[in-house]
């Protein structure tokens, strides 16, 4: 196992910490005060998840060429880290219908990155 899986691996459990714990990381999550609603709530946690799709590009990435294959993989990585964070927020913190809109947004986008991948033929291995 390489160097930057490594790191991947640890930067991707970090973000997972960070999401389900966000107070814990308090200058990553949007500081000390409580969240004022739900959606802060909610957008805390997704600061992780960021994290956590950081890591996941460092894990599932493994090289920078083709640019064809490598800059949808990022886009995928990180919206998934973001996208999975978001649901962990809606089920613990409750629901936002514009946290909802935001989960068909990322849904979307990584819908048609993922197309693009299946039709250009790429696999992330």
């Amino acid at each position: 196992m390489s160097g930057l899986r490594i790191f991947g691996i640890v930067v991707a459990l970090l973000g997972v910490v960070a999401s389900v714990f966000p107070s814990w990381f308090e200058p990553l999550t949007g500081g000390p005060a409580p969240p004022a609603d739900v959606y802060a709530a909610i957008e805390r946690r997704v600061r992780g998840g960021m994290v956590l799709g950081l890591g996941l590009m460092f894990v599932g990435i493994p090289a920078l060429r083709p640019w064809s294959t490598s800059i949808p993989l990022v886009i995928f990585y990180f919206m998934t880290g973001a996208l999975a964070a978001r649901l962990l927020g809606l089920m613990v913190d409750g629901t936002v219908p514009k946290q909802w809109l935001w989960v068909a947004v990322e849904a979307g986008a990584m819908t048609l990155v993922a197309l693009w991948l299946w039709r250009s033929g790429a696999s992330a291995t």
